[in-house]
């Protein structure tokens, strides 16, 4: 049974790497900081990167960051990274930071105003933003090679990585 979930995950990102575009994509956000950057100049480096945007309020978001946090210390000197994308914009941003401080959030994490990054996200997927947690699956040369609405085990991550 846990098999075939894994295949099955696999199949949706191949299936839904089918339907977005390979381009690289420069969805404007913030650092917590402030400072402006994109997406763009985060992804394609040469490693995988795992792309999740999440919410404060997200109670899948919530229980999955610590996974997520030992999967990005576990690979990202070696061939992975993830990279959070809070939907939340500047109005819920203290509550954003308070998600990061309790979850332990041990990956880099920007910020971004949902109704500009819902229409960013239907120009490269095809698909509307259905929520959160949703990720993206970029290949180390930067192009986007799969999309998952809803949670994403670790253990399909890596596998599916390991066979690409």
């Amino acid at each position: 049974m846990i098999l075939s979930k894994k295949i099955v995950l696999l199949l949706s990102f191949i299936i839904s790497s089918a339907l977005i575009s390979s381009t690289s994509w420069a969805l404007e956000m913030r650092s917590f900081s402030g400072k402006p950057t994109t997406l763009e100049q985060h992804v394609g480096k040469g490693k995988w990167s795992v792309v999740v945007f999440w919410s404060h309020s997200c109670g899948i978001c919530r229980r999955e960051t610590p996974a997520l946090s030992n999967f990005h210390l576990k690979h990202k000197d070696i061939d992975a990274q993830v990279i959070g994308v809070s939907i939340d914009g500047e109005k819920n941003k203290p509550l954003a930071e308070q998600f990061i401080k309790q979850t332990q959030m041990k990956f880099p994490s920007f910020i971004v105003e949902l109704p500009l990054m819902a229409i960013n996200f239907k120009q490269l997927t095809q698909e509307n933003f259905r929520g959160t947690p949703t990720f993206l699956l970029y290949n180390p040369a930067g192009e986007i090679v799969g999309m998952q609405a809803g949670p994403v085990r670790v253990e399909a991550l890596e596998s599916f990585i390991a066979s690409n």
